[in-house]
């Protein structure tokens, strides 16, 4: 699990969660990407350049053949703010991150979550906050255990920043924030080209016999509720 923007102050953040039931499959392709390459960099979608753009798309060819789930949850502050709703930039992350969670964990599944490191008040056990919810909410133990870690420490992580740094980027575009002929554009393009995704701006779940899996979703304000006609006086 890994997020993209600073929810305190960016218009679009997103939450992106890469399910696999055989990390080893994605971190030996990875690492026969780099030696092939000699590409040895942090993958960041934010530091896609005009000069890693090759590197960027071949990692597109190999992600795309993966037997695993890919889901993103994005919030467009403008439209439906989370902070607004929880109070606080990282109850809201916690809010997103549990929601993505519970869309995410199929029936029976155990989950073991290993997250980028967010800075929190000392204050703020995400991980204890996000396993105990999702388990409560399904009302079973799906959530293991969440760990925290540092992004370039795990290529699994660093995947899921790129992931969700290019949905996000659609948005962004859309919306006059991001330049729509940059590299960055390009190999956001590419990757929705692989996937057979024509956007993801209006949400997409893709069932894919093979292949990597993806489901966007925008978060959305709650409904009000309707105040209940008061009672006739007899």
């Amino acid at each position: 699990m890994d997020e993209t923007g600073a929810i305190a102050r960016d218009r679009f953040f997103a939450v992106g969660c890469l399910k696999l039931t055989n990390p080893s499959a994605l971190t030996r392709a990875v690492q026969a990407l780099r030696d092939k390459r000699h590409w040895y960099s942090e993958i960041h979608f934010t530091e896609l350049n005009r000069n890693s753009v090759p590197h960027y798309e071949a990692l597109v060819n190999v992600i795309a053949g993966l037997r695993a789930e890919f889901s993103c949850f994005i919030a467009d502050r403008e439209a439906a703010d989370p902070i607004q709703r929880y109070g606080t930039p990282w109850k809201a992350y916690e809010a997103m991150a549990t929601q993505l969670l519970i869309g995410s964990i199929h029936k029976d599944e155990l989950v073991t979550v290993l997250a980028d490191e967010y800075s929190t008040p000392a204050n703020v056990v995400f991980e204890t906050d996000v396993k105990r919810e999702v388990n409560r909410r399904l009302d079973c133990l799906a959530v293991t255990s969440v760990c925290r870690l540092k992004s370039d420490s795990a290529d699994p992580l660093q995947i899921v920043d790129f992931l969700t740094g290019a949905v996000a980027f659609e948005f962004r575009a859309a919306n006059d924030l991001a330049g729509p002929n940059t590299p960055k554009a390009r190999v956001a393009e590419l990757l929705r080209a692989r996937l057979g995704i024509k956007t993801f701006m209006n949400g997409v779940r893709t069932t894919r016999a093979t292949g990597l899996r993806m489901n966007v979703e925008q978060y959305r304000a709650p409904a009000k509720r309707k105040t209940p006609p008061a009672p006739r006086s007899r």
